[in-house]
């Protein structure tokens, strides 16, 4: 398994499907999730007015002709207010559940938009990780904000040492996005 902790938004990525947390509450979306609402013009505020993302829908947006919209998975996150580490924990079990469904191999979490500063780092990223190696996924990448891709990292490193997962894991972080690196690298 490879896990990159992508250090700029996901809008940026080449093609992808982005599992994004929808909040409830939150309208307009705010952090990453706001960020792609902006680029598509409202489209996931919209939803979320017209109460069409509920507990259990998940919506899949593709938007093949713009590099800034890959195919994004929505998935309900309930209230920001009411958000918790067991909800975060559970939804990053639903989340990959129905990537893994749909028979995604390699696939991307927006991560920074479910963090919370009371959080434990450790077991946020414990909670991640012990998701992630019951699917098993070729490649994960998670969209956080540079401050908390270096943290994460951390402590997915001393979760993998913990846990002593099966397979070998890469954990990389990338500040610059695939389209404006150099080749070669």
């Amino acid at each position: 398994m490879r896990m990159v902790a992508c250090a700029y938004p996901p809008d940026w990525a080449v093609k992808e499907t982005v599992a994004l947390p929808v909040f409830s509450d939150q309208v307009p979306p705010r952090g990453l999730v706001g960020r792609i609402d902006f680029r598509l013009n409202g489209l996931i505020s919209g939803l979320i007015l017209e109460q069409l993302i509920r507990k259990d829908d998940y919506w899949l947006l593709i938007n093949s002709e713009r590099m800034v919209a890959p195919e994004l998975l929505l998935v309900p996150a309930g209230p920001a207010a009411a958000i918790d580490l067991e909800k975060v924990s559970r939804w990053f079990q639903r989340a990959c559940a129905k990537l893994a469904g749909a028979g995604a191999r390699r696939y991307s979490i927006a991560v920074n938009d479910l963090y919370r500063f009371e959080f434990s780092p450790k077991d946020f990223a414990g909670s991640l990780i012990k998701t992630l190696a019951d699917y098993q996924p070729e490649e994960v990448r998670l969209y956080v904000n540079l401050d908390l891709s270096e943290l994460l990292i951390q402590e997915l490193s001393r979760w993998l040492h913990h846990l002593q997962i099966d397979g070998r894991v890469e954990l990389l972080q990338s500040v610059v996005p695939e389209p404006f690196q150099e080749k070669g690298q």
